[in-house]
Formats: C-alpha cells, structure tokens, sequence
C-alpha cells in the first residue's frame, strides 16, 4: 500500500521539475540602441518586443529598423516655474533676389548681461542707421569710422576688453590690403575675446585681390573658435549687387539687409532678471537707392574726365549706455579734384583723417 503512493509523489515531482525547467529560447537580433561595441545605451521597451515578435514574416527586418522606444525629454522645473517649449529658428532669406543665400540662425545665447560691443568701418557705420531697430533689446555699444584699418580695430578691442560683455560684432578689413597676415590678427583679435559667449565676425566685400584671403580666414574661425558665428555678408552682396552705390558702400536697402544680418547671426536678447524687445527684422526693398553723398565714407566719381583722387570727413559713432573711451580730435584735409564731404550727424563724435582707399594699402603690420 505503502509503495504506489511513493510512485505517486515521485510522478508529480517529476512533473512539476519539467514545468518549471527553462526553454529554450530563440536568438534575438542584435540591440541597435546600443550603439558600437563598448557603448552602452537605453534597453528596448518590453512593448517594442512584443510587437515585433507578433508581426509575422519579417518581424526580424522590423525590428532592425524600428524605433525600440519613442525618444522623450524631461525638464526639470524649479517650484513657481513653467515649461516653455523653443520653436527651433526659423530659415532666413538674406535679401530680395532669388540667388540670396538661406541661413539658418544660431541657437540663442542664453541670459546673460544683454550687452554687445561693434567695432567696424564706414560699412558698419552706415549699419548703424538700422542696427539700432534690428537688435531689439541689446544694448548696443558701437565704435565705427570711416577709414578705420584692423590694426586700430584690434586695439580698440584690447583697450575695452574689459567692458566688452556678453557678444562682440567685428567687421574690419576694407581698408587693408588682406593676405596671409590676417590670420594672425584675427588670431589676435580673438585672444581678446575668449571669454565672449557671441562674436559676430561679418567678411567684406572682396574689391581688392587680398580680401579673397580675409573672408577665407573669417569664414574658417568658428573651426577654432566655437563662440564665433559668421555672418556671410560677401555672399548676400554676390547675390545682390543692387545694394552697393560704389565699390563698398551699401545704400539704404543694403544697410536693411546688413542689419539683418548681424541681428539674425547674434541671435535675441535674454537680459538677466527683464524683459527686452525681441529681434525686428525689417523688410529690404530691392534696388532703392539714397544720393551718395549721405552715406558714410561714400564718394562720387569726378565730374570731369581726368582721373583724381577724391576724400571724406571722417565719422566716428559711439553708441553706449556705459560710455568707452573717446577721443575727439581735428585735422585738416587737403583734397585734390573733385571732393564729396559728409556732414557729421548732431549726435556723433567726429574727426577727420583718411578715407576709404581706391589703391593698395601698405602690409598691415606697421
């Protein structure tokens, strides 16, 4: 009696040994979220697997290119805080004709003390009469002159280096003869300028052989300087020539579109702690002209057929809520031939020295 129930407790452990024992399982593809051998990466979605185990002939193939999981972001947010969602920048055509290039704006900078220093020619100081408008709630700080060469640029920078706060506009080079030695006043430039969240370097309008080499080395900066954009005015020009009244002088629809520019390059201002106007990027009208003689460091041709050589007053614009040092001083000028001279505007600091040259410029380093 005693032994069939001992074969009976013996079948059922040995059944119950065989329900609990492993199967076999089938090999699975390879986890393609984990990236090259070594990497570690998230582990698929139980759901993921399902589905494709359960989609028939193929599933190998859809499992292989199916997303295993739907990415997700998570914010943290401090008490008393919203979540707010950034529309990425929108593209942006750079001027009127069909052939202008199509940017796409940098990230925004984020908040910081709102500030931005522009050093520049009479290109930036005709600029001027919009960049106000068109950089919303920066605080611009502009030092522009007519005939201003790199070398004076570079040493403004290190003087106000101090001052210079949160982003930087550069636009020199018209008035030097360009070549290999840019590179090292960039250089120069820059060593000024690490610690500058945005530098805005803009290239110049190539009327010289040399000047093909500073949009060259302009254009190759943010390879060695991440906090430098480029803002491409050479290409807007290539494609709208309409925007010159000479050799380098935008007229107004020019001025529109190089304030653009720089406003789409810098970005919007995210002052610490306020609340400034965004970005306004006006309309650019094709083809319209302004009478040359109240552009900055624009000349015109002599009226006669003998060839002469024409100057400008020199113009010098500082804008600043915090002033920078300023010097005003007085020379004469001695013309020969025909002579355009631009008035100065009430509100600037003005002096008079050499204008925009029509020839070449000595070696840059004096």
């Amino acid at each position: 009696m005693l032994r069939p129930r001992i074969l009976l407790l013996v079948s059922l452990a040995l059944l119950l040994v065989a329900g609990c024992s492993p199967s076999t399982a089938a090999p699975q593809p390879p986890n393609i979220d984990s990236g090259p051998a070594g990497s570690t990466g998230a582990p698929p979605a139980p759901s993921a697997d399902v589905a494709a185990s359960s989609a028939g002939p193929g599933s190998l193939d859809l499992l292989l290119t199916a997303p295993r999981f739907a990415p997700t972001t998570t914010a943290t947010v401090a008490p008393g805080e919203t979540t707010t969602t950034t529309k990425p920048p929108d593209p942006y055509k750079t001027g009127p004709r069909a052939s202008s290039p199509v940017i796409t704006p940098p990230p925004p900078l984020p908040p910081g003390d709102g500030t931005v220093y522009a050093v520049g020619d009479s290109v930036l100081l005709g600029a001027n009469n919009y960049l106000p408008q068109t950089l919303g709630g920066w605080d611009l700080r502009l030092d522009a002159k007519v005939g201003r060469h790199m070398n004076e640029g570079i040493d403004l920078i290190r003087e106000n280096r101090g001052s210079i706060g949160q982003a930087a506009v550069i636009l020199l080079g018209h008035n030097d003869g360009g070549g290999s030695s840019v590179y090292g006043q960039l250089d120069l430039i820059m060593s000024y300028l690490r610690k500058t969240q945005r530098v805005v370097f803009v290239t110049i309008k190539e009327w010289q052989p040399g000047h093909a080499t500073t949009n060259r080395a302009i254009r190759a900066l943010p390879k060695t300087y991440p906090n430098v954009v480029v803002a491409d005015w050479a290409a807007v020009l290539d494609a709208n020539p309409q925007f010159l009244v000479d050799n380098v002088h935008p007229n107004s629809a020019g001025q529109i579109a190089l304030a653009n520019l720089i406003a789409i390059m810098l970005g919007p201002c995210r002052r610490d702690g306020s609340t400034v106007p965004p970005l306004k990027i006006l309309p650019i009208p094709d083809g319209v002209d302004i009478p040359k003689t109240s552009i900055p460091g624009a000349t015109e041709p002599p009226k006669s057929s003998t060839t002469s050589s024409s100057s400008v007053a020199v113009e010098t614009t500082t804008t600043s809520s915090a002033p920078l040092p300023t010097t005003t001083t007085t020379l004469p000028t001695t013309t020969t031939g025909a002579t355009t001279t631009v008035p100065p505007p009430a509100s600037t600091t003005t002096a008079v020295g050499p204008a925009l040259a029509t020839g070449p410029r000595p070696p840059p380093w004096r």
